[in-house]
């Protein structure tokens, strides 16, 4: 037998080599490694086996081999090892199986998987040692099909397996995939009758929890006939990582009562199951018995305590386990750094961060990823451009989770041109970098770049996730854009997610934002899975296009299919009753939730009842609401009531609604709009003008009206008497010839709310030109007759713009569906889905 290795080694002279022992020699006493073995010849560490190979020579026997060789494994010196190879087959020595063996142990010990393979190879006279030693090596290393195709060449072979076998191929079959292939494994477990050994039954029981079968796992630890603390913490680990902490932490009790010790590890799986419940109480409980056990030193089981208590939101307890750390790690900062970060201490996780680097412990890249999350916000742009600087110092930025995480932070922080900038730099991206970008730019609304991303993303080969099309189907949910989000959906078809149940909740909350009722609908039958946020979107997504009364059906529904209602499902309902008018139905549904659901009512469900009151005239009982409710008035809550005054133009209540308002965001430019246009509709110009003069004042600037329409796959962009469009003469002239068409049919314009008091021909101009009405006489100069024409809008619709589109689809025969900030509106045939009530 001859290796590759070897092979090269002995083509030097024998002075190299002893110049090579001579160096080596050297390199351990300057070194001054601890001497790590000692055996009954007195030999001392690597130091004392270069002395012995190089005094002793040829007359070293196989068992000395073996002794330095082991030495070395123990060491973790693949280089003195690889002296002491050289040694043998320079000597002439034919290495005998337990020489062989020990090679094996060694190169596969020291990381050179592929020497040990060779090694392997070459040797006829193979025993269960050899093959154990080989699965084992390929297993540590991460070889999972490798040990896996050598498995079944040694059954090929006829050697049986044995315990130890068993228990590194079964660690090979570490994810779903394999579950199959494990459950084989069991059946020849069971055959070599050693179903009932403990250290077997302990790898079955990770096997399945790794694969996902928590069942299989469960019935292998209930059939063991003796069970250590390994048993134990294997199922308690895996219900704990499996989302089942509930029942980790039955089993933690029953492993108590049973008297068996908990180890470190059981303790760090039980505090995932206390922290993934959120199950404070239970958590402090397991910190009680790591302390009378011992363990508050496990830097480990420290760091465990400080995740548990972070996602219970203890921060406090979190804070005085890192602090009472004796020794703390990377891997402790880190824990600390992100768990101030989750819990929204952006300033005192910055702060942990700099101790850090104070006390010498150097950042790894899951130190930069969390600390760069930690700066994922507008207010947190200069600190994460800081830490970006200190990543290139560092030579990590090129590492493509620490590139992610900065594109995160530059997006959240609403920077897309930095993000954009590092994205593009990026030598290596993987499907996180896209996704990250791709929703980046959903959350900011840019939905032209962000399909534009997905589609670059595809042309590069790179296979977007269920996450990815979460994100551009978000970017995509406006009816301009929804071309697009049927081409997502066909993408979605065809790499086989769209079975998925969160990308389904996507197309169908995508399609009713879009306004496409029908192919929401179609989306939400054909789903073989619905879960509460499925009925939702459906019950939401009805409610926002005006079919209230088809909302309140598919709860029933939702209803009779068990599908228990959460507060979400409670706020859609109440929408769905606010767009329909239905007060009473809105009145019995708020007391229901918590009656017959226990679903606390929350700041949203308050302000629905307001708006379903407000809206049906009654503003006192809407007022009365606000003011007995459980909770302190919010800002969004008075806004409900003011934006409810424009419809009965009721002043007092205007006013004292505007001043809550004001109170609680004084700089919030809709509250003095509101107001002003409700003075205006009174005639109380002088009011108006006073509102307008306040708001100068203060530096308040009212948001223009803006509207968009998708025409061939570009946006147009609409502002009020906008002359920058390239086709605006085509565009004034049809809006001309529709206005003479609407007045024949008995159209006068509605200038109640505009601001300004001046004579009745300059109010009419001032409604004319409005952005909606622009983008809709575009939409029919630029589309095939026929066709629906989509608009979305920025701020509510005004009355006249309503009143004029419903006429405008009566002439034109057109569907017009428009979504303005507060829902949606399908005009056809002169009619609105809204009924006039919005």
């Amino acid at each position: 037998m001859m290796s590759h290795l070897s092979r090269m080694v002995c083509k030097s002279g024998s002075g190299s080599i002893n110049t090579s022992v001579s160096l080596l020699i050297q390199r351990w006493n300057l070194v001054n490694k601890t001497l790590i073995h000692t055996n009954n010849d007195g030999w001392n560490g690597p130091t004392d086996v270069l002395q012995y190979l190089y005094q002793r020579g040829p007359l070293i026997d196989s068992l000395d081999y073996v002794k330095l060789l082991q030495s070395c494994v123990k060491a973790k010196d693949l280089v003195v090892g690889r002296q002491v190879h050289s040694h043998i087959l320079r000597h002439g020595v034919r290495p005998n199986v337990y020489i062989t063996n020990t090679l094996l142990k060694l190169y596969t010990h020291c990381g050179d998987v592929a020497e040990a393979r060779h090694i392997f190879n070459d040797f006829s006279n193979k025993t269960i040692v050899s093959w154990n030693v080989m699965i084992a090596g390929y297993v540590h290393h991460g070889h999972a099909q490798e040990a896996l195709t050598l498995f079944s060449h040694m059954q090929q072979e006829g050697l049986a397996p044995d315990k130890i076998t068993f228990r590194s191929i079964l660690t090979a079959c570490s994810n779903p995939a394999t579950l199959k292939l494990g459950r084989e494994i069991h059946a020849r477990v069971i055959e070599a009758g050693l179903a009932f050994d403990t250290d077997v039954g302990n790898a079955l029981i990770s096997m399945y929890a790794k694969c996902g079968s928590i069942r299989d796992a469960r019935q292998v630890f209930d059939e063991m006939v003796s069970r250590d603390v390994v048993s134990w913490t294997s199922l308690i680990g895996a219900y704990a990582e499996s989302g089942c902490g509930d029942k980790s932490l039955e089993i933690y009790q029953k492993m108590l009562q049973e008297g068996v010790q908990p180890s470190g590890i059981t303790y760090m799986n039980v505090l995932n199951a206390c922290g993934s419940l959120k199950a404070l109480k239970q958590g402090k409980e397991v910190h009680v018995h790591i302390v009378s056990s011992g363990f508050q030193s496990d830097v480990r089981v420290g760091t465990a305590l400080i995740k548990m208590y972070s996602k219970c939101g203890a921060i406090k307890f979190a804070r005085q386990a890192f602090e009472n750390l004796l020794h703390r790690d990377v891997i402790a900062w880190n824990t600390m750094i992100g768990g101030l970060g989750e819990n929204g201490q952006w300033n005192e996780a910055y702060g942990t961060f700099c101790k850090m680097l104070q006390s010498g412990i150097v950042p790894d890249r899951t130190t930069y990823t969390t600390i760069l999350n930690a700066c994922a916000r507008p207010a947190g742009l200069a600190r994460g451009k800081e830490i970006h600087a200190r990543a290139v110092e560092a030579g990590i930025v090129s590492d493509v989770r620490v590139g992610n995480a900065i594109i995160n932070m530059y997006s959240k922080a609403g920077n897309l041109k930095d993000a954009r900038q590092v994205f593009d730099k990026m030598l290596k991206r993987d499907v996180v970098s896209w996704t990250t970008m791709i929703g980046g730019y959903a959350e900011c609304k840019q939905v032209v770049e962000s399909f534009t991303t997905f589609k670059q993303m595809l042309q590069e080969g790179m296979v977007p996730n269920k996450i990815t099309y979460m994100c551009v189907l978000k970017a995509c949910a406006s009816p301009v854009a929804l071309e697009w989000g049927k081409e997502i959906h066909g993408q979605a078809v065809k790499s086989g997610l769209v079975a998925d149940l969160t990308v389904s909740n996507a197309l169908v909350n995508m399609y009713f934002k879009c306004g496409s009722i029908g192919d929401a609908c179609q989306v939400f039958d054909n789903m073989t899975a619905r879960d509460a946020i499925s009925w939702n979107a459906m019950i939401g997504g009805l409610a926002q296009n005006g079919r209230g009364l088809e909302a309140l059906q598919r709860f029933k529904e939702m209803k009779s299919e068990g599908i228990r209602p959460d507060a979400a499902t409670f706020v859609s309902v109440l929408s769905a009753c606010r767009h329909a008018g239905l007060v009473e139905e809105g009145r019995r549904l708020l007391s229901s939730m918590y009656n017959d659901y226990g679903v606390v009512p929350t700041e949203k469900h308050y302000s629905c009842m307001v708006d379903i009151l407000g809206r049906a005239g009654r503003l006192k009982e809407a007022e009365d609401v606000i003011l007995t409710m459980p909770l302190r008035p919010s800002a969004s809550m008075w806004g409900a009531l003011l934006a409810a005054c424009r419809i009965t133009c009721n002043v007092d209540v205007a006013e004292r609604a505007a001043e809550h308002c004001l109170k609680l965001e004084p700089q919030n430019a809709g509250v003095y709009v509101s107001l002003s246009d409700i003075y205006a509709a009174a005639g109380m110009w002088d009011d108006a003008a006073k509102v307008r003069r306040l708001m100068k004042g203060k530096g308040i600037e009212k948001e223009p009206g803006r509207s968009w329409i998708e025409v061939d796959g570009t946006i147009h962009s609409f502002i009020a008497k906008d002359q920058s469009h390239p086709r605006a003469p085509e565009i004034y002239a049809e809006l001309e010839v529709l206005m003479k068409k609407m007045e024949s049919l008995g159209y006068v314009p509605d200038t109640r709310f505009v601001m300004h008091d001046v004579d009745d021909q300059e109010r009419e101009q001032a409604v004319r030109h409005h952005s909606e009405k622009l983008a809709i006489a575009y939409g029919l100069i630029s589309t095939p007759a026929g066709t629906p024409i989509r608009i979305s809008k920025n701020l509510r619709v005004c009355q006249d713009c309503h009143t004029a589109t419903k006429l405008i689809s009566k002439i034109v025969g057109r569907e017009i569906i428009a979504r303005d900030s507060n829902r949606f509106h399908h005009f056809r045939d002169g009619l609105c889905s809204c009924g006039d009530y919005w």
